[in-house]
């Protein structure tokens, strides 16, 4: 028998993924939070979510948010990320788009090769499930190709704190900027609590406690 990991879902995902993630039989644990990019998490391995058609909008800039942003903020947030698409190729030459069949297999590729975030059709919600976790296992149990921890702030440019905040665990460059322009110093950090936290966009509970701990070495209790 495989490990087994715990996963965290985006807390504006559909009920439907928690429960289907939650029903995995190597799942360990499911934490439901605010990721700060992607919709799935494993460890330090992301993954984004789209149907056939959110892909289309995304990618090929019709509407709402753009998939390579998206696919930016994962590279900055996780080790490893994926975009993986509940459907197949099929599932997106049948949708009655403007965009042909060519230009969406070529912005997969395009992803794929300019950002080395892999684009993976997976038919459905099921195998796109099993297939992170599968994922997920995989780098866990093969680590050495690992990047810098996530979170690293590499920059010996940046001031010394907000590379202390970049060190916490799971929390990438993007919200180690956004800690330091709220708490520049450790000081004001330590004087915030834990609905202070939550109140920055991209932290939930789960990792509100992982930054209200990370300085607190003495074994304060959360309160």
């Amino acid at each position: 028998m495989g490990m087994r990991v715990a996963v965290t879902v985006d807390d504006r995902e559909p009920s439907g993924l928690v429960e289907a993630v939650r029903e995995h039989p190597d799942v360990t644990e499911v934490v439901v939070d605010r990721l700060p990019s992607g919709d799935i998490a494993i460890d330090s391995i992301g993954f984004e979510r789209k149907t056939p058609r959110d892909y289309v909008s995304t990618a090929m800039g019709r509407s709402g948010p753009d998939l390579e942003e998206q696919v930016a903020r994962m590279a900055e947030s996780y080790d490893h990320s994926y975009v993986l698409l509940e459907g197949d190729f099929l599932d997106l030459e049948s949708l009655r788009t403007a965009v042909s069949p060519e230009s969406i297999r070529g912005s997969m590729a395009s992803i794929t090769a300019r950002h080395e975030v892999p684009v993976v059709p997976c038919t459905d919600r099921s195998r796109l499930v099993d297939f992170a976790i599968r994922l997920g296992r995989k780098h866990a149990e093969d680590p050495s190709s690992r990047r810098l921890p996530v979170g690293a702030v590499a920059s010996r440019r940046e001031p010394t704190t907000k590379r202390m905040y970049g060190c916490i665990d799971g929390i990438g460059p993007e919200l180690a900027t956004t800690l330091y322009e709220r708490y520049p110093t450790v000081e004001s950090l330590l004087a915030a609590d834990l609905e202070d936290l939550t109140r920055i966009d991209g932290i939930g509970e789960t990792r509100a406690e992982t930054i209200y701990a990370a300085f607190r070495n003495d074994g304060t209790e959360l309160e």
